[in-house]
């Protein structure tokens, strides 16, 4: 049985979502220019997000903005009034709305109406990498371990503990964006995840209905790795989460449509109050080749899907993607909407936790480091669709083992941490964290230090993040010298430590700082070693001043 929301928001988030189904070559993107006369408010944002969307807004402190308001329905019923056309969908970020029209006529209508901003034509696609050909599961883990051969995947990035303490993702709510989820209403591995009504919510936003079970087997994989659950065999990262099915991706015709699709999805996620989003699709070079994407526009600015996500992420949710499969291939590069500045791309390795070849790579074409991080992907384990499971390659199981694990982790400060802090604190944890590369970027993250990042963060009282240091350089190499500014309101002893993430004091120092600002720290005399710390100053009357130093 699935969830259903009555909520007023339902209504407009549906409103012209499915007039029809036919692919069609004929789609256009109208943008407008304003929203000055939308009946909706900011005031009133019940009208167009649910409950629980406004609360994740509240609990991070994000303000509800005209880009959240429905395109004016004014606006759209005046394009419906101008002939042969139909309204696909609204895109409220993008002010915009998807047409089909044949008729040239109706075309330039549209682009002369004072209130329309310009037109953008939906162009042919490419085909997605492949996935390789499937393999019952072979190679051997640890023994003795309920998790059985997907234990390494989940061990790699230290997620035990997280699922030990009863952190599997509950309470969390994890869309799933793919091309289809045939047999996942069958599949062994996800008979929890329908016994216990986690199901909330199914979309297909390329047929216009909500039947998500068909056209790609591909989906149901890839949400095997998050919410599968059979003993001894198949242990999802976040097998406690809830989840939503939602189908962005044409894998009968890949089309640009399919990146204005995947916005819409998000803008229905958003609205109905999901946390993450999980991406494990990409998209690079057109067939129309004035429109073919290039390295270059990896720039996290220029395609729509990658801006979508952003704006996704703005509001308040995490968005994990596969970096792509592409490290074989002349493309090479990350795909979007992996280039997402506010993304957390997700690179793949093998068992043994080195680089899969196939992987892509970074850097984003403006020099940023990507993927931010890996995870097992070469092969992963997933379910087989039936009672068993099996293996398979892919950037497209590294992202969301990565995005299960981080629904357990947001579980533990389900109000204190913000979707940023969790992409910064899995980022920290990694062990490339202070010398990344384009292979792996950060490296992969060690879950258990990510949840001793926010336990430092999250237990600092609002005196001491007002109160937070400044040092530099930040990171520091341990043959040079540590400066950092004094607090200027407080003048006398100082007690200086710095504690590993485990919390254990590894370098503590008394310091007088009457008459300084600056104190000089020379690491050579520390005697710690390249890592992740928190630096500690505290006074006299017990404020204490935080920062966090990186050592490389």
């Amino acid at each position: 049985m699935e969830k259903k929301s009555s909520a007023l928001w339902l209504f407009f988030v549906f409103a012209c979502l499915f007039s029809q189904a036919q692919v069609s070559e004929n789609r256009y993107l109208v943008y407008f220019t304003d929203k000055d006369n939308t009946p909706f408010s900011i005031d009133q944002p019940a009208d167009f997000l649910s409950q629980r969307a406004i609360e994740r807004r509240s609990n991070q402190g994000i303000d509800i903005t005209v880009q959240d308001l429905p395109v004016d329905p004014a606006y759209i019923s005046e394009i419906q009034e101008l002939g042969d056309l139909e309204i696909i969908y609204s895109l409220k970020w993008f002010n915009a709305s998807l047409i089909e029209t044949t008729d040239p006529q109706v075309l330039d209508a549209i682009e002369s109406m004072e209130n329309v901003d310009r037109l953008e034509v939906s162009t042919w696609l490419e085909g997605q990498d492949e996935l390789p050909e499937l393999q019952r599961y072979t190679f051997q883990s640890k023994t003795g371990e309920e998790y059985g051969p997907s234990l390494n995947q989940i061990d790699m990035i230290n997620g035990l503990p997280l699922h030990e303490d009863g952190f599997t993702g509950e309470g969390l709510w994890v869309g799933v964006f793919d091309g289809g989820f045939l047999f996942t209403n069958t599949a062994a591995a996800l008979s929890d995840l329908y016994n216990s009504e986690r199901l909330l919510h199914k979309q297909n936003f390329v047929d216009g209905n909500e039947d998500v079970y068909i056209r790609s087997t591909h989906g149901t994989r890839v949400l095997s790795t998050m919410a599968g659950f059979i003993q001894d065999s198949l242990i999802g990262t976040g097998y406690g989460a809830s989840y939503g099915l939602f189908i962005t991706e044409d894998v009968t015709e890949e089309r640009r449509i399919e990146e204005s699709n995947w916005v819409r999805a998000a803008e229905y996620a958003d609205s109905a109050g999901y946390d993450i989003i999980n991406t494990s699709l990409g998209y690079t070079v057109f067939d129309v080749i004035e429109d073919t994407y290039t390295y270059a526009d990896m720039d996290g600015e220029t395609t729509l899907i990658t801006r979508g996500s952003d704006i996704a992420a703005s509001k308040g949710m995490l968005i994990v993607s596969s970096a792509g499969n592409s490290g074989n291939s002349d493309w090479y590069y990350i795909s979007a909407p992996a280039d997402g500045d506010s993304v957390l791309a997700v690179g793949a390795v093998n068992p043994e936790a080195a680089s899969a070849s196939f992987s892509s790579r970074g850097p984003s074409f403006d020099g940023r480091v990507k993927p931010n991080v890996c995870a097992q992907g070469g092969p992963a384990v997933f379910t087989d669709l039936g009672d068993g499971i099996a293996t398979g390659n892919g950037t497209s199981f590294s992202s969301p083992i990565i995005a299960g694990m981080a629904a357990s982790l947001w579980q533990a400060y389900p109000q204190a941490a913000t979707a940023w802090q969790i992409h910064q604190s899995i980022e920290q944890s990694a062990n490339l964290y202070a010398n990344p590369n384009d292979s792996l970027g950060y490296g992969i993250p060690d879950f258990e230090m990510a949840r001793n990042l926010l336990d430092a963060i999250l237990s600092t009282s609002d005196v001491e993040r007002e109160n937070s240091l400044v040092v530099f350089p930040n990171p520091v190499s341990l043959n040079q010298v540590l400066n950092i500014e004094l607090p200027r309101e407080y003048s006398g002893e100082l007690n200086l430590r710095i504690f590993s993430i485990s919390g254990k004091i590894q370098f503590a120092r008394v310091i007088n700082s009457s008459g300084i600002s600056l104190y000089s720290l020379n690491l050579n005399s520390s005697a710690l070693s390249a890592g992740i710390y928190i630096l500690e100053l505290q006074d006299a009357r017990g404020v204490s001043y935080r920062q966090k130093l990186i050592l490389d």
